[in-house]
Order: C-alpha cells, then sequence, then structure tokens
C-alpha cells in the first residue's frame, strides 16, 4: 500500500487529522492533508496545529499542487542540509609546499585536487601515516573567494579544523 489514504467529500473534521496523524509514527513529513476547495473545521485546525500535521488548502487544484510539490521541496533541501556534513566524497590532495600559511589548528595549505570532489566537511587523513586524521574541511578558497567544492585538478586553499 502507498499509504495515502483519500476521501472525498465534505469539509476536514478533526477525525481526519487524526487518521493523518498515524503517519506521524511512520514518515512525518507525509502526515499532512491536502484539501481542495472544502473547508478546515476551526477544531481541526487546532488539532493539526498541536499534533503537527500539515493541511494545505486551495481552491484551485494546481495551487495545491504547487503547495504540496513546494513543501516537498523544502523538506528535500532541509534534509541536504542536515545530512550536509555526514556525506563523504573521497578525494585525493596534493599539498602545495609553497602554500603552507598556518601548521596549527586551524590548518590552512594550499593542495591540488588529484582525484574527486573536495567540499566542506570532507575529514581528512594521512594515508602513509596509517590514515591519522588531521581534520575537517571547513573552507575552500580560490583567489580569496570561497567555494562550495573542488574537483579534480584544481589548486585550492583550504582551512582545516579539528572538529
Amino acid at each position: 500500500s502507498s499509504g495515502i489514504n483519500a476521501e472525498y467529500g465534505g469539509p476536514v473534521h478533526k477525525k481526519d487529522v487524526m487518521k493523518a496523524s498515524v503517519m506521524l509514527q511512520h514518515d512525518k513529513e507525509f502526515a499532512c492533508l491536502l484539501a481542495f476547495d472544502v473547508k478546515v473545521e476551526r477544531d481541526a485546525q487546532e488539532t493539526a496545529d498541536s499534533l503537527g500535521v500539515r493541511i494545505f488548502t486551495a481552491d484551485i487544484i494546481y495551487y495545491l499542487f504547487d503547495q504540496f510539490m513546494g513543501y516537498k521541496d523544502e523538506l528535500k533541501q532541509r534534509r541536504k542540509e542536515e545530512n550536509r556534513n555526514s556525506a563523504g566524497f573521497p578525494c585525493r590532495l596534493r599539498i602545495l609546499l609553497t602554500c603552507i600559511f598556518n601548521t596549527r589548528d586551524p590548518i590552512v595549505i594550499g593542495v591540488t585536487v588529484i582525484n574527486g570532489v573536495l567540499k566542506p566537511g570532507t575529514p581528512i587523513c594521512v594515508p602513509s601515516k596509517e590514515f591519522v586524521f588531521i581534520g575537517v574541511v571547513t573552507s575552500i578558497e580560490v583567489n580569496n573567494k570561497l567555494i562550495e567544492s573542488a574537483t579534480t585538478g584544481l589548486d585550492v586553499c583550504i582551512k582545516i579544523e579539528n572538529i
């Protein structure tokens, strides 16, 4: 079963919100009601607000669709932000020996990206020293401008902090 329950006709009542609230136990993102061209009773809205059930309302079906898709995009973006630092992007770097600016926390050095993608949040270790952990990349710059990621072949300046 898809977990989608469709009922037709009449205003949204408290019992409708209670049915939707079951999704809070499974996937709270989908504990929502889409109310097309119907009234939402006040007690239903109050119950929804207190339980965390979202009610989308519109008199035009396309607006209702747009609201729900916007909500899904917002959730996706939020999840992306929450997991931003947990996603590992493997890469191999070569230190530019003429570009070592700070050797203590925070370490600030110039590197060339040999393979992969370097992003803020990437943990840095030294494979030749039994993978000793150095820290986490907290920023990447090219020509004194912050960038979100560095790919193969790019020379960048990185800040590594022991987080």
